[in-house]
């Protein structure tokens, strides 16, 4: 069975997810907010849909390894959340929140995270994407011009490759005023936990220590 947990109220419904919300609202299963003290055993959910449930978080770090903590190997984790190069974006909530751009994820993908990284949670980017205008619902007028063919242009530039999203990021951003909002799914890397193969077990000597 697979086990999907949706902290956003958006999930899909053919997904089945497990509404978890800070409350008992009306759909929610589970009583819970996205922190670092999930009331799960590791290892146990295949797919979470968190959107922006973690940007506000001054612990988000700590959140992330939860998340990795409950997550079983290779499952999703879909986040929307603001990003840093917009002043409109990260200022529209008074509340204090992280600064965070695609490239923050970089740490925790095993080709590029620091050697000393104090995080034991491991992902890989398995979709990016990186938004001019951000989705505020209905009676914004400006929307329609930020979501016009320039806006369109540019995100068809910026999503064309990992490295076009990390110079976007970096260089272009603030010549248009940034992006509003970026997408990311990451999956769960986990290292093996299988017993090895007896042909590459660790061999006892004669004196009882470890010979490999």
């Amino acid at each position: 069975m697979m086990v999907r947990l949706d902290f956003t109220g958006r999930a899909r419904r053919s997904s089945r997810a497990i509404r978890v919300g800070p409350a008992a609202l009306p759909g929610v299963a589970m009583i819970s907010e996205c922190s670092p003290r999930l009331p799960l055993k590791a290892s146990v959910v295949d797919e979470m849909y968190v959107d922006d449930a973690i940007g506000r978080r001054g612990d988000i770090s700590a959140t992330l390894d939860e998340l990795w903590r409950v997550s079983k190997p290779g499952a999703l984790i879909h986040l929307r959340l603001p990003h840093a190069s917009s002043a409109l974006a990260v200022s529209r909530d008074p509340r204090p929140k992280p600064l965070l751009t695609l490239n923050t994820f970089n740490y925790y993908d095993p080709k590029s995270k620091p050697w000393d990284a104090h995080s034991p949670a491991t992902f890989t980017v398995e979709r990016a994407r990186l938004r001019v205008a951000a989705g505020r619902g209905d009676g914004d007028g400006g929307l329609a011009l930020a979501r016009g063919p320039f806006a369109q242009f540019i995100e068809k530039l910026a999503n064309g490759s990992r490295g076009s999203q990390y110079r976007f990021e970096r260089w272009f951003a603030p010549l248009f005023g940034g992006f509003e909002e970026f997408e990311v799914v990451l999956g769960v890397v986990k290292e093996d936990s299988a017993p090895r193969p007896l042909h590459v077990a660790t061999a006892v000597g004669s004196n009882g220590t470890s010979e490999t």
